[in-house]
């Protein structure tokens, strides 16, 4: 549990003028922080003139560009930031790992450690950046995935868990359009495992295959409403946005193994949906995406708790904040 005092401040650091899901979390966290009666700011870096992304601005959270370092205060810190925590000497820090995998692909690591990388010696990289930079720097540890409790208590380390939920706006649009006809349509993430999706794309030719990308929130949500289908054999370096997203709009979810999607607290789907990437695994790949096209109204009934677990997250995310956040 993390102590708060009367006299303490909780800083959320997050990046200037820069919009995605994590810095979404981060503004998600200081919103509710705020609603709940704690005293919250955003804590932007680097300095920039409007730092507020335009995405964020409807979570009107305060902010300041520069914070008090002392023992009374705490910072929450995502992992993209974690090399800076030499910086604060005071402040009791938290490392929020809103990912476990991009932690180890940051290019913000010193440069000797880089060197490590480099040479192509990753496990020593991963072992000399836990043992030199993490462990014995924050004062606490929190996780956005069970994944990522799994991996911090095998560095002998806890971490309580803190998840996240979809904004609003992209729930009720789901709820809005809840007749619309289905397409026989298989939806991707091409910035995720495309090598390993190009090899079922290959071996299911007739199939009408669709990435997302370059498109805003609202066209996604409608790609994803007219759609059967979303796949995702890519990393899965937290609990994942697009899977949620794309059971909220009724598309049959099919994913790997890889990073959270091999624990069922993090994509708790039915584990038949589930199916690793490998070679050998195409043909029940295939054959799963096809029983999915063709008998769409069978399949989306298993993903019913699935949607509800989803509708629920923004309630147990309050309640985790409450219990995370110890008032004195």
């Amino acid at each position: 549990m993390i102590q708060i005092y009367n006299n303490t401040r909780i800083y959320v650091m997050a990046p200037s003028s820069f919009s995605s899901g994590g810095p979404e979390l981060l503004h998600q966290l200081c919103h509710k922080l705020e609603k709940l009666g704690y005293d919250a700011v955003i804590y932007y870096h680097p300095h920039a003139e409007n730092p507020v992304h335009p995405n964020f601005v409807k979570y009107n959270c305060k902010y300041v560009t520069q914070l008090e370092d002392k023992k009374e205060h705490v910072l929450v810190m995502p992992e993209t930031f974690f090399f800076m925590a030499g910086q604060f000497k005071h402040i009791r820090k938290c490392g929020w790992w809103l990912s476990v995998d991009n932690l180890f692909k940051t290019k913000e690591a010193p440069k000797h450690y880089r060197y490590i990388k480099k040479l192509g010696l990753h496990g020593m990289y991963k072992w000399a950046i836990m043992t030199g930079q993490i462990k014995g720097k924050f004062t606490y540890h929190l996780a956005q995935s069970v994944y990522a409790v799994d991996f911090i208590r095998q560095w002998g380390m806890e971490a309580g868990y803190l998840s996240d939920y979809l904004n609003d706006s992209f729930l009720q649009q789901s709820r809005a359009n809840i007749d619309q006809a289905k397409k026989p349509q298989v939806l991707y993430n091409p910035l995720k495992g495309l090598a390993f999706t190009q090899k079922i794309m290959a071996a299911m030719p007739a199939v009408n295959w669709i990435p997302i990308q370059k498109m805003t929130p609202a066209q996604v949500g409608e790609l994803l409403n007219e759609s059967m289908v979303y796949i995702d054999f890519g990393e899965h370096p937290g609990k994942d946005r697009f899977p949620r997203e794309a059971a909220i709009y009724r598309c049959c979810v099919i994913t790997g193994k890889r990073g959270s999607a091999a624990f069922s607290e993090d994509v708790p789907i039915p584990e038949q949906y589930k199916i690793e990437d490998k070679e050998e695994n195409i043909p029940a790949i295939v054959k799963m995406i096809s029983s999915c096209l063709t008998d769409y109204n069978n399949h989306i009934r298993d993903f019913e708790s699935y949607r509800e677990w989803i509708y629920g997250e923004e309630a147990g995310f309050e309640k985790d904040i409450t219990a995370l956040f110890s008032r004195s």
